[in-house]
């Protein structure tokens, strides 16, 4: 296909232009391309498709498909903003700028981190309990499923006597889905705190006596991350964009954001992509190439040029090493070693707000296959060609 040079200057046996069909891997023109199959009638978008489970957004609704082609609620008002999806192991973590959740293998949503509780439980000073003398703090945190532990916020301060213990009470009421209570003190006349104990979400009154704590607490003055619209798993983090900014979650706690774990760039964010060893950001304005991550030494960020990526429109290929996206310059291939564009020569490629990307095989050949939202003419293209005309193109 060639939509750029003038129609006498196209070599023989490229295409001007191609609606309707499929190109082999050497280029070769198939017709007809084959038809589709309907699984599922309904106002579906959003889609997600991975290898245990199917999930898409109908009627502000998440929804799963099933296996005989019905579709399940698992998570109802979440609106009709386009979700962003990312994969950890076998979960599933999802966000569209206004909620986010987690859905596991088996189809079932739960919460995005365990949000902190709103103050620290009652403590006062008791006669008993074998404590030195002097000033000890208290906190608490929340666990959530599968043990995700809440942020927590300044401690409480109490004053003990020699040989006195503290009685802990009045612990705040948790939200449904709190499985446990972690309570932490101090030492004595120290800031750090330590584990003193689980228990159970319905606690309400627990007596600290003189005890060996070991286990240091680590989420405070941390925080939930906030929802959002581009996400992307990356070695141990997720990386979430809130406009120019991308944060991080820590490494292996990906329910929780330390402060100052954040990158700023020129414009908002559209796309995150991994790939080994390498992130690889574009924006409205440009791509960038992030290295060195949680390695000795700073991160580089490295500018590659002024190229803005359309966003939704990433996916990956099966070799786990390429992944591809559309921008303002066409299709675009990502490697640890840069970037590639594939199609800027010879195709121009009209201008989307946001799409998806996928990859395709058949007859064994493969497709890289992209649908867009939001169009503008690119004036790139010859004046010869008819812009009335939609491109689908395959490569």
């Amino acid at each position: 296909m060639d939509n750029k040079s003038r129609p006498e200057n196209i070599k023989p046996g490229m295409g001007r232009i191609a609606i309707n069909v499929q190109f082999s891997n050497t280029g070769e023109i198939r017709f007809p391309r084959p038809g589709k199959t309907s699984k599922y009638s309904g106002d579906c978008e959003w889609l997600y498709e991975g290898k245990n489970v199917t999930l898409f957004v109908e009627g502000g609704s998440l929804k799963k498909l099933n296996t005989d082609n019905t579709a399940t609620v698992i998570k109802s008002g979440i609106g009709s903003s386009r979700v962003d999806y990312t994969v950890v192991g076998t979960d599933i973590y999802w966000s569209n700028g206004f909620t986010s959740g987690i859905v596991d293998s088996d189809g079932i949503n739960r919460e995005w981190g365990t949000e902190a509780p709103p103050r620290q439980p009652d403590c006062t000073p008791i006669t008993f309990g074998g404590l030195f003398a002097g000033d000890y703090r208290i906190a608490i945190t929340w666990l959530g499923t599968k043990g995700a532990e809440s942020p927590t916020g300044k401690g409480v301060r109490i004053t003990v006597q020699e040989g006195g213990g503290i009685r802990v009470s009045n612990f705040p009421v948790p939200p449904a889905y709190v499985t446990g209570v972690a309570l932490f003190v101090s030492s004595v006349n120290s800031k750090d705190m330590y584990l003193y104990g689980e228990y159970s979400a319905t606690i309400n009154d627990v007596t600290l006596t003189a005890r060996i704590c070991t286990i240091p607490l680590a989420t405070q003055n941390t925080w939930v991350p906030k929802p959002m619209d581009v996400i992307c798993a990356h070695y141990g983090r997720i990386y979430y964009a809130v406009g120019p900014l991308l944060y991080y979650t820590e490494i292996m706690r990906y329910g929780i954001q330390a402060a100052n774990s954040y990158y700023q760039f020129d414009s908002d964010f559209q796309v995150v992509v991994s790939t080994p060893n390498v992130l690889y950001v574009g924006t409205l304005n440009k791509l960038y190439k992030l290295s060195n991550i949680d390695g000795d030494g700073p991160t580089i960020v490295e500018e590659l040029q002024n190229c803005g990526a359309v966003k939704g429109s990433v996916c990956y290929h099966k070799n786990g090493v390429s992944a591809y996206c559309m921008s303002d310059r066409g299709f675009l291939e990502f490697r640890p070693e840069g970037v590639k564009e594939l199609s800027f020569d010879t195709v121009a490629i009209d201008f989307y707000e946001s799409g998806t990307t996928t990859i395709t095989e058949r007859d064994g050949e493969t497709h890289l296959v992209f649908v867009g939202q939001g169009r503008t003419i690119n004036q790139l293209a010859n004046s010869s060609y008819i812009a009335s005309e939609s491109l689908r193109l395959g490569y």
